[in-house]
């Protein structure tokens, strides 16, 4: 395999010559630059931030499990992470009168403050990786990603239909 000048190492592979190869491979970068711009501007770890950013989208407090499945992540690590966000101040736990046994999660005030930040800045980070990018390319670019979801939402539940019961 040869390295092409300036190419992100790791681009090409033989035998998985796919955008959508490549498209994860953007994302594991993207998560990599999060995750030390989280940690470093506002001392989050990506967990964090999910749980965060997840409960900024629900002013009336979420459980443990809903947050995870809106995460797309397992509920011990949204678990870990609402807890060291409860130690640090930033979420509160109330009671949920529909299930005692799984209390709500919502943020404080101070946890509010951090989300409004936090939110305007991976906002100018998405808005700088597109900035070059004419209208006509977003749109193609929605359409594609739309298309994409959706074959792979058909495949996880064809996938959950073969699982053992």
């Amino acid at each position: 395999m040869t390295k092409e000048s300036g190419a992100t190492p790791g681009w090409q592979i033989s035998g998985l010559d796919f955008p959508t190869f490549r498209m994860s491979l953007l994302s594991r970068v993207m998560d990599r630059a999060t995750i030390r711009h989280l940690s470093e501007s506002f001392g989050l770890s990506y967990a964090q931030w999910r749980v965060v950013a997840r409960l900024g989208e629900a002013p009336d407090g979420a459980t443990v499990g809903q947050l995870a499945e809106q995460a797309w992540v397992d509920r011990a690590e949204v678990s870990r992470a609402a807890s060291t966000l409860e130690g640090r101040g930033l979420l509160q736990r109330k009671e949920n009168g529909q299930d005692k046994r799984a209390p709500l999660l919502a943020l404080s005030e101070q946890g509010w403050a951090l989300y409004r930040r936090v939110v305007k800045d991976r906002a100018d980070f998405h808005r700088k990786l597109i900035e070059h990018l004419d209208s006509g390319e977003l749109q193609a670019f929605e359409r594609v990603i739309e298309k994409l979801r959706q074959a792979l939402a058909a495949a996880s539940s064809e996938d959950a239909s073969h699982e053992p019961r």
